[in-house]
């Protein structure tokens, strides 16, 4: 876990960075715990820091804590939406040449069909992408919402 070291000032020092104390230079070898104990500092051990997607943050501060406000859920849920939305779309452009495959053939009197696994495979990204949408808009809480991005849903790739 990251830590620093405050002084009896609350200036913060990093073990193996050079510093100036007391008129007096350390090297970043010389920047060890030991040092810092001896020169009567002490250790905080840095805290979690909240997740920037979903909070403003700042920190940490001289006790290790980190400060956060929530962003706004609804703002959060659009964007999440979006990003989803994306995502569906990226997959399903590596099969869109099957669909415009089968239109130009359709058009020109001999069809090709796409094969029934990317149809089926292009449809549950749709499906999954819209139902995943739908939850993202349903979050009640900041919570709810992180939860939900923190479980990402597995899309059917022609890589399996």
């Amino acid at each position: 876990m990251a830590s620093f070291f405050l002084s009896p000032e609350s200036d913060r020092y990093y073990a193996g960075r050079a510093f100036t104390y007391g008129n007096r230079q350390y090297t970043k070898a010389g920047a060890t715990r030991e040092t810092f104990e001896a020169l009567g500092f002490s250790e905080v051990t840095i805290g979690y820091r909240p997740d920037d997607r979903f909070y403003f943050v700042s920190g940490p501060d001289n006790t290790g804590a980190y400060s956060s406000e929530p962003r706004d859920l609804e703002d959060l849920k659009v964007s999440f939406a979006q990003q989803e939305n994306l995502n569906a779309r990226a997959l399903l452009s590596q099969t869109d040449w099957y669909i415009i495959r089968q239109l130009e053939s359709e058009a020109l009197g001999v069809p090709i069909a796409t094969p029934a696994a990317i149809s089926t495979d292009r449809s549950a990204i749709r499906d999954l992408a819209n139902q995943r949408v739908a939850d993202i808009m349903l979050a009640a809480s900041i919570e709810d919402l992180q939860a939900l991005i923190a479980t990402p849903v597995e899309y059917p790739s022609d890589e399996e």
